[in-house]
């Protein structure tokens, strides 16, 4: 079986730049959800995909429609995390300050961010899980982010494929758990060397 993970397509929203408040920060965050996304060509290989996730933000779900013809699923489960917003009043810090700022709350589990973080994560094992659980080749259409973390969780689970920092959008990212002989010959070959 095989997942497949899309980034939505690009948007007409800019990242931030300079100097910005924590409020200018989440203001952005606000616009780049309602962003238009912007379509741009999709290479989805020459096998057919038998299903399609997608996140509920309008991006997903327009890249998703460009992606798969069929029914998609749509769920909330696939959206990035919502980061609190720091209490720092009007405090300016330049934006890639701030977006070391964020990753050290996150990594450390910083009161502030902590509740999101642990949500997100029950959210990633829950959705591999539900992947892992599937019959079907599934497409699975979301954010940088959640890539970045279910593509971990997918290769924990055994599943062959890329490591994600930070997915381009509107690429195919694919994992495909081995079959039982690719193992087996896997196993042999490695125990051959060893002899």
């Amino acid at each position: 079986m095989r997942i497949g993970l899309i980034r939505h397509f690009p948007v007409e929203q800019a990242l931030p730049t300079g100097w910005r408040t924590a409020a200018d920060l989440h203001e952005w965050r606000t616009r780049y959800d309602l962003a238009r996304a912007v379509a741009k060509p999709l290479d989805l290989g020459s096998d057919p995909w038998g299903a399609c996730l997608s996140s509920d933000l309008d991006r997903a779900i327009v890249t998703a429609k460009a992606a798969y013809s069929g029914q998609i699923e749509v769920t909330p489960l696939l959206r990035e995390p919502e980061l609190a917003e720091f209490q720092t009043g009007r405090l300016r810090l330049p934006v890639s300050l701030w977006r070391w700022v964020l990753r050290f709350a996150w990594i450390t589990g910083h009161r502030s961010q902590r509740q999101s973080r642990d949500d997100f994560r029950s959210r990633v094992a829950a959705l591999a899980e539900a992947l892992d659980n599937r019959d079907e080749d599934t497409l699975v259409v979301s954010h940088a982010g959640m890539m970045a973390y279910l593509s971990a969780a997918l290769r924990k689970r055994g599943y062959v494929g890329p490591k994600l920092r930070a997915a381009d959008h509107a690429q195919l990212y694919v994992y495909q758990r081995p079959s039982r002989r690719w193992n087996e010959s896997l196993l042999s070959s490695a125990a051959a060397r060893r002899d």
